[in-house]
């Protein structure tokens, strides 16, 4: 099942700067950045993937973006955060939708309704 969400930043009144898929079978990430969001408007965690050409996101990168806006494994209390969320085991996707992407890095955000 493919899950869908547009990538929002609300330092830009909400604008839509990209999408964002996850495929729950494949255990999948891919993400798409706006080529029309001019890049020095676009957070840091993304305007290093245009500096380098890259709009089209493989599940590696996004995988790589995903880290660094959720708990690592290794955290002292993980076990803690995983059950205080709903959480059996160590997800990804999980902990991404616990916060609907958001993290103290950006005002990026998912929005379910594409």
């Amino acid at each position: 099942m493919l899950k869908s969400f547009v990538l929002r930043d609300g330092a830009l009144n909400d604008k839509q700067v990209g999408t964002f898929t996850y495929d729950t079978n494949m255990k999948q990430f891919s993400m798409t950045i706006s080529e029309d969001v001019p890049k020095d408007e676009l957070p840091l965690s993304l305007e290093g993937f245009v500096n380098r050409g890259k709009y089209i996101l493989s599940n590696e990168n996004v995988l790589r973006w995903i880290q660094g806006r959720i708990c690592p494994p290794g955290r002292h209390n993980i076990t803690e955060i995983l059950k205080d969320n709903g959480l059996d085991e160590y997800d990804e996707f999980g902990l991404l939708m616990v916060t609907k992407g958001k993290c103290d890095k950006d005002d990026l955000y998912l929005d379910e309704d594409v």
